[in-house]
């Protein structure tokens, strides 16, 4: 069987009533791989049917709360279906101690799981791969603006963000997450099959013109807010011309 990628949930940072926000999901074979776990994701993954049980792996692409707000709730779930075997937890390295604070104190505390936590701190080219796929983190520039604030403030926060490129043996997928600009990851979009476009600081002008010339067969628009404005991005995107580019909703299926 083909390997899967789903949309779990496409809402921006503003929560609406009716979509998830940030969560996506691969699928090959009976292994599950979570992709940002935002509001909403956990009922978003148990309304179409997926098994707690067969996630292998969660990557976390930087620490915005529509992004990793639901972490502890997924992680608490598999623990109630009395998981045994072994979870990888792919984070921004900047926050695996303050994740594992975090769970303790929501009394999710490690030594009482049936099963091991195996964190991984994620790192500009770190790569993930098996015999059905292989995904890579690149650091883009979303968490940049807080530069002044965070010295100002002396905070120890490093600004990790992450995309990932996904790799099957057939396909290939770029998931952008959230960015300050395009220029992180314009290198990789040359053929690839699926840009999966995080619209919130992007333009569509700036969008355009980073893609025209570099033979992407589709171009997926993720985290809008309401139905008006996906109505909206979904009109300019075809006045503009850009016909290779749909709007993703909640529960959309890729084949790769």
């Amino acid at each position: 069987m083909s390997p899967l990628f789903y949309v779990l949930g496409t809402s921006s940072g503003l929560p609406v009533a009716d979509k998830a926000t940030s969560g996506y999901l691969l699928k090959t074979d009976n292994s599950l791989s979570l992709i940002d776990c935002g509001g909403g994701v956990v009922q978003s993954f148990l309304k179409r049917g997926f098994n707690p049980l067969d996630i292998d792996r969660i990557f976390i692409s930087h620490t915005h709360s529509d992004h990793v707000c639901e972490l502890s709730l997924f992680l608490q779930m598999i623990y109630l279906h009395k998981r045994t075997k072994t979870l990888d937890l792919f984070l921004p390295g900047e926050f695996i101690e303050p994740f594992k604070n975090y769970l303790n104190a929501v009394y999710l505390i490690e030594e009482k799981f049936s099963f091991k936590l195996n964190y991984h701190s994620i790192e500009d080219g770190l790569v993930c791969k098996n015999n059905r796929f292989e995904i890579k983190a690149i650091l883009n520039d979303h968490l940049q603006g807080y530069t002044d604030l965070i010295k100002n403030n002396n905070l120890p926060n490093k600004m990790q963000s992450y995309s990932f490129l996904i790799k099957t043996e057939e396909k290939s997928i770029l998931y952008s997450s959230d960015l300050g600009t395009l220029k992180p990851i314009e290198s990789y979009f040359q053929g690839l099959d699926y840009l999966l476009i995080e619209t919130t600081h992007i333009s569509m002008d700036s969008l355009i013109q980073s893609t025209s010339d570099k033979n992407i067969k589709q171009i997926i628009a993720t985290h809008l807010g309401s139905k008006d404005e996906m109505l909206s991005y979904a009109q300019t995107a075809f006045e503009k011309g850009q016909f290779d580019l749909i709007v993703a909703i909640d529960g959309m299926e890729i084949q790769l």
